[in-house]
């Protein structure tokens, strides 16, 4: 099925931030809509949203932030349509685009691999050039382990949907201020260097 793709928004000075995702139930889809509204609020720009098993990779080319949200399923794995994308994503050249990361998944009923699937896109996808960003702190969640762990952080924002969706809105809300944030600041860096 061939659906219209996303065109990236001419170079303008202006944010050119795009989420896509990858969902298996929903929830992931249902996140991804906050965190492209939230986004869209804080850098001032419509931010488009679209599943990545509809989106045809060489459409995120010119999008300076792309912002990635998945579900780890099952035992800390990925969904099959994005497992079978990942090698197309990582076959990107990303250079000078910021990543952000954001996953779904159950830390009551898989608390020793909870998030696992963001570790598996990063490995994926940062050697592709792209810049990471949106780190999230690990307080405040209740897991064992999560190969998305690093210190005191996870790559990105962790959501749980299944036991705390009273937590969504406010995590995101605030998850989107720190991507934008962090976006301003590299994207600012990046326009000091010579050319």
């Amino acid at each position: 099925m061939n659906l219209p793709q996303p065109t990236a928004p001419e170079p303008t000075g202006a944010p050119r931030p795009i989420v896509v995702y990858a969902t298996m139930f929903g929830a992931t889809e249902l996140v991804a809509e906050q965190v492209a509204a939230a986004l869209g609020r804080e850098l001032g720009v419509e931010v488009p949203c679209r599943d990545l098993a509809w989106l045809e990779p060489s459409a995120l080319a010119g999008f300076d932030l792309i912002v990635l949200g998945c579900p780890t399923w099952n035992i800390g794995q990925l969904p099959s349509h994005l497992e079978a994308r990942l090698p197309e994503l990582a076959a990107l050249d990303l250079a000078g685009t910021r990543l952000a990361l954001f996953g779904t998944g159950d830390a009551v009923g898989y608390p020793d691999t909870y998030l696992d699937a963001l570790d598996i896109v990063a490995e994926a996808l940062l050697p592709t050039g792209a810049e990471p960003i949106g780190r999230w702190p690990t307080a405040g969640y209740a897991f064992l382990a999560s190969r998305a762990q690093r210190g005191d952080e996870f790559l990105g924002l962790g959501v749980d949907e299944d036991n705390e969706p009273e937590r969504t809105a406010e995590r995101v809300a605030a998850w989107a201020a720190k991507v934008a944030a962090e976006y301003r600041a590299r994207a600012a860096r990046a326009a000091l260097q010579p050319a």
